[in-house]
């Protein structure tokens, strides 16, 4: 009686845990799936963590006052999503744009040098990925990495225009923040780059969009 009661019990926690909406892939929903499948789970819950960043962005933007509140939730789901793109990946080790999400969350988070590690991994795999080029550029921005930087901009204006503005948007924030905060860049490279994004704009003006991109892009 006692093994019954055992099992039905069981048997009423395994349904409730399956019914459960979780954030992320638990063991029972991951048995007696393929690593494939696996990596996507964790791949679609990294996924989700950031679509719930990016509104609690959106919030800090439109209230900095509540940056106190909102700075650490973001920086503790960006762990999390950086986990489960971690995850996914050691499922399936060519899932591409895992990685290229683990770097970019490992980004949001500072940590230039592993963020350039994962985006790189992508773009082994699969070397015309442009969110991973895009991304790749602004970890290099981070670190002051300028010719890098501009280097992704000319591959991406000859591929994917939508990308490369957002780009060009990225390095124009650069600009701003260094000329109040040099943060190890001189300010002869300062100046130099400031020429050269200049220039880019008029180029840009002049040509107008020529390709568009079907990805999707994040906006913060």
């Amino acid at each position: 009686m006692k093994r019954v009661a055992t099992a039905l019990a069981l048997l009423l926690l395994a349904a409730a845990a399956f019914g459960a909406r979780t954030p992320s892939p638990t063991p029972t929903t991951m048995q007696m799936r393929s690593p494939q499948e696996q990596a996507m789970d964790f791949y679609t819950s990294g996924e989700r963590r950031l679509d719930k960043i990016a509104k609690m962005a959106e919030e800090l933007k439109a209230k900095p006052e509540s940056a106190a509140k909102l700075e650490p939730r973001i920086n503790k789901e960006l762990e999390k999503a950086a986990g489960d793109f971690k995850r996914a990946t050691s499922y399936d080790p060519n899932l591409y744009q895992a990685y290229s999400e683990l770097g970019f969350a490992l980004r949001k988070l500072g940590r230039y040098d592993e963020s350039l590690a994962a985006y790189d991994r992508a773009l082994e795999i699969q070397p015309g990925f442009a969110p991973a080029i895009e991304y790749r550029a602004e970890a290099y921005l981070g670190l002051n990495r300028i010719d890098e930087a501009k280097q992704a901009y000319t591959i991406l204006f000859s591929g994917d225009r939508e990308r490369a503005d957002l780009l060009l948007d990225a390095m124009k924030n650069w600009l701003d923040q260094r000329k109040s905060d040099a943060a190890g860049a001189s300010i002869q490279q300062i100046d130099d780059f400031a020429k050269w994004v200049e220039q880019r704009q008029t180029i840009h003006r002049q040509t107008g969009a020529l390709t568009t991109s079907s990805s999707t892009a994040r906006s913060w």
